[in-house]
Order: structure tokens, then sequence, then C-alpha cells
């Protein structure tokens, strides 16, 4: 019942063709803790645009309080769970081949200024070694025409204590459905 009123408040702002611009906006970026070389997981965070977190937040945000507890923040997380058929629109490349995660988790959502904001867990299904390749990052939805747009601060925030050895790269993107790539990597 809740994941069917999910889509069909999504599906009413899809454009019905693929030149039509899209109705739900997402400020996404993905915060990647360095503490060694290798990266085993990350974690991405969305923020949804006034319009449609405005719909959400009446539908789940049962007591009007402006927070998601108890039994609304699981009704939330579990209507966000239906985005995993899409991977999240979570986008990998390991010295450009394409990575799929092992596994994406919901690990958290809340209100904030009254907007709607996601938290992802991201594990890689092997290690990637920062100091001898290369992990790209973007976002991007191939089939729902969503905006999966980067925060004005930038679509990778780095931290831990290797995170002054690591030069994220932002690059075009030649996909449609990709704002921008960043290039991460990690050398001394």
């Amino acid at each position: 019942m809740m994941r069917a009123w999910l889509w069909s408040v999504l599906l009413v702002c899809l454009p019905v063709t693929a030149t039509a611009h899209p109705h739900v906006w997402v400020d996404s970026q993905y915060r990647v803790v360095v503490n060694q070389a290798t990266l085993q997981r990350l974690e991405a965070t969305w923020s949804l645009d006034l319009f449609t977190s405005a719909s959400l937040i009446a539908e789940f945000d049962v007591d009007g309080d402006g927070e998601f507890i108890g039994q609304e923040k699981i009704d939330m997380i579990e209507v966000m769970k239906s985005f995993d058929q899409y991977g999240y629109f979570i986008k990998l490349q390991q010295d450009n081949m394409a990575v799929l995660p092992s596994k994406v988790s919901v690990l958290d959502v809340r209100i904030r200024d009254q907007m709607l904001w996601i938290r992802l867990g991201i594990e890689l299904p092997t290690g990637v070694n920062l100091a001898t390749s290369t992990l790209s990052l973007a976002f991007g939805d191939d089939e729902l025409y969503f905006a999966m747009e980067p925060l004005e601060e930038g679509l990778v925030r780095l931290s831990g204590v290797l995170s002054e050895t690591c030069t994220p790269i932002e690059r075009e993107a030649t996909e449609t459905s990709v704002a921008m790539w960043v290039d991460l990597s990690c050398r001394s």
C-alpha cells in the first residue's frame, strides 16, 4: 500500500517522453571516509525537492511533529527500499569498469528544513585500493527521469585520516542521466 502510494506520487510527475524535463529533483552526495587505502564501504545522502518531500512528509509524518519516529520511520525506510530495484541510482566504476555494490541499505530518513533527507550505506563487492586504483562515482537515473544533482559543495565529501592524500577530480558525464562523475584516488 505505502509503496503503491509512493510510486503514484512520483509517477504523476514523470514525463511521458525521455525528452521532457524531470519533476523529481534530488540533491545527492557521496560521503567517503578514508582511514586506510582500501575502501570497502561508503555512504550517500539524498535530499528530495520540496514538493516531493512535502507530499511524502504529509503521508508518513502521521502525528505532524516534523520528525519520523518509531513506526513512521520504519514505514518511510520501507518505502525508500523500493528504490533498490533501480540500484538507488548509484553509478560506480573502478578503473573505468562498472562496479555494482554488493549491498545498499537505507540507514536513516529524516526531515531537515522541511525536506526529506535519506542516508544510504553502500558496501563494495571487493575493496578498492585507492592508492593503486581510481574509483569513479556518480548518480544517474536511467528509467524514472529523476534529476540526481550534486550538492553545491560537491558530489564527494571526504573525511578520515588519509583524506588529505586523496584527489577527487570532477569530469563531465557522457551519459544523459548523469550530471557529473568524480574520479577518486589517494596517492601519497
